[in-house]
C-alpha cells in the first residue's frame, strides 16, 4: 500500500468514527418506543408508587378530616379542621419529575378561597378542586 491509500483509510475510518459518534448523538431519533409487556409493567409500578406516596396522608376520619384523590391518582389532598382553622396537605406524584409535598393551615376564609383560585389543580382535575373548595367552606361554616 503507498501513502495515498493509506491515508484514504485513515480518512475513512475517521470518518466512519464521526459519523457513528454524530449518529448517537443525533436528536431526531429519539428514544425508543417501549414494548407493549415492558409499558404495562412501568405503569403498574407507577400505580403502585403512587399509592405508597399517599399512604402517609391523614386518614379520613373524624368531622371535618377527609381525603381528596384526584382521579389519575397524581394528586391527593388530606384536609383537616384545626383550632385555628384549615390545614392541608397537598401530594403530587406525577408519571416524571420529582414528587411533591406542601402543608398550608387557613386561618380563614378568604385567605382559602385566594388560594383556591391560583391553584394549578383546577386546570388538571375542576371537580376535584370545586370539591376542596366546598369541604373547606364546610370547616369554616363549623368551625366559625
Amino acid at each position: 500500500m503507498d501513502s495515498d491509500d493509506i491515508a484514504a483509510s485513515n480518512g475513512a475510518r475517521r470518518s466512519a468514527a464521526f459519523r457513528a459518534l454524530h449518529r448517537k448523538l443525533d436528536p431526531i431519533d429519539g428514544p425508543r418506543n417501549l414494548g407493549a409487556k415492558r409499558l404495562a409493567l412501568r405503569d403498574q409500578r407507577h400505580r403502585q408508587d403512587v399509592a405508597d406516596w399517599h399512604v402517609g396522608l391523614l386518614k379520613t376520619g373524624g368531622q371535618g378530616t377527609c381525603v381528596l384523590i384526584s382521579c389519575s391518582g397524581t394528586v391527593a389532598f388530606a384536609i383537616a379542621q384545626t383550632p385555628t382553622g384549615l390545614f392541608i396537605e397537598k401530594r403530587c406524584c406525577p408519571p416524571t419529575g420529582p414528587r411533591t409535598s406542601h402543608a398550608m393551615r387557613f386561618e380563614d376564609r378568604s385567605t382559602f378561597d385566594q388560594w383556591c383560585d391560583i391553584e394549578p389543580t383546577r386546570f388538571d382535575d375542576p371537580l376535584l378542586c370545586d370539591l376542596l373548595r366546598r369541604r373547606g367552606h364546610e370547616i369554616f361554616a363549623g368551625h366559625g
